[in-house]
């Protein structure tokens, strides 16, 4: 009886952590969008969310 009552509770817990988890990640449908942009080593700001000009991202690491 007490190991059901147990396993009742870490269900209620993991449900209730797993409901909290999904609806901080979620959005709302009316929002708009965040505009998305970087800033390129001559200083201007690029858009990373212009559909009309496309963007190529480059990304180099230091080789021992």
């Amino acid at each position: 009886m007490i190991n059901l009552r147990r396993q009742m509770m870490v269900m209620l817990f993991l449900s209730s952590s797993l409901l909290l988890v999904l609806s901080a990640c979620g959005s709302s449908a009316n929002e708009k969008p965040e505009e998305i942009s970087l800033i390129t080593e001559q200083g201007e700001e690029v858009s990373l969310t212009n559909k009309e000009r496309a963007t190529v991202l480059f990304h180099f690491t230091e080789v021992g």
